[in-house]
């Protein structure tokens, strides 16, 4: 069996398979205009996953304010802090850090977004009382780059909603 070899003779040059100059430059520009006009898309999506999760934490932390003030018969407070896109829910220790306050960084990962706006009854405070009353409705606006998301808290009922 003989095999044959890649290289093939022609005259006294040998000529190798390959990509010529032209064939991988024409290959970086195709790469170069897909990236292009990819990396802004999964930019927006990227910005969407966040604001979304930024927005599904504020609603659960808000029902787990509702529900321990009702399980301890105590009022709970939601504090938003607009200017450092943070909050802390009073009476409630951190998961993460026994004996200090249970408190959310926003601006911190994997969200990375903004506190944009919280009017929750002329305040940026939301209590509830031993019942799992609220002491007014409002909504909380989360900002990552160009997408927002808003959480509506109902003022009958306390419940969190993302429309």
């Amino acid at each position: 069996m003989v095999l044959k070899s890649p290289i093939r003779k022609i005259g006294e040059r040998r000529i190798r398979p390959g990509f010529t100059l032209i064939e991988a430059a024409l290959a970086i520009l195709i790469i170069g205009i897909l990236s292009a006009v990819a990396v802004p898309k999964f930019a927006l999506v990227l910005d969407q996953y966040r604001v979304n999760s930024a927005a599904r934490r504020i609603q659960y932390d808000i029902s787990l304010a509702r529900q321990h003030a009702i399980s301890s018969s105590s009022t709970r407070t939601i504090q938003f802090t607009l200017g450092s896109s943070t909050y802390w829910i009073a009476g409630l220790s951190d998961l993460n850090h026994p004996g200090q306050s249970y408190s959310v960084d926003l601006t911190a990962s994997p969200y990375s977004c903004l506190l944009s706006s919280a009017a929750l009854g002329g305040d940026t405070i939301l209590s509830f009382d031993m019942h799992g009353q609220p002491d007014s409705g409002g909504t909380v606006t989360v900002q990552c780059g160009d997408v927002n998301q808003t959480v509506t808290i109902n003022s009958d009922t306390g419940q969190a909603t993302i429309p």
